[in-house]
């Protein structure tokens, strides 16, 4: 077997510059880790999947993402798919390279909205002239 200084290197968790386009991945887990360093340490969720052994760690907007679609238990959120795709996000006041998340549309879905019903369009009622009542308005105009 030989040792690679490079299998050290890796990080467990997923970042914007692994991905160069968007990528599907099931949810296997969610667990809660500490992450950062110093005072930048704090508890965040990260969502581990059945096709990549990093994780994803959760930041606000990608925590809302995910819970508006699949619940706030997140042991429901097993088995579903998101969308991971790199972007640039303003952090601490910089732009930086981002990865945020998206849910697909469900399978059999083109992704566009459920077409509604055609109607046709309300045209306003329109009462008919009464014959005689603006006489006085019908002169002829002499320029």
């Amino acid at each position: 077997m030989v040792l690679l200084a490079s299998n050290y290197d890796q990080s467990r968790f997923l970042k914007a510059a692994d991905l160069q386009s968007e990528k599907k991945f099931r949810i296997k887990s969610v667990t809660e880790e500490e992450v950062g360093i110093g005072k930048d340490k704090e508890r965040k969720l990260v969502v581990w999947f059945t096709n990549d052994a990093r994780g994803l760690v959760l930041n606000r907007v990608n925590n809302r993402t995910i819970r508006g679609a699949f619940g706030d238990t997140c042991e429901s959120w097993a088995g579903k798919i998101i969308v991971a795709f790199p972007t640039m996000a303003e952090f601490r006041g910089e732009m930086k390279p981002a990865l945020r998340v998206r849910i697909p549309p469900p399978k059999g879905s083109n992704g566009q909205p459920a077409a509604k019903p055609a109607t046709p369009p309300r045209t306003p009622a329109i009462d008919p002239p009464e014959s005689g009542i603006d006489e006085d308005l019908d002169d002829e105009i002499v320029i």
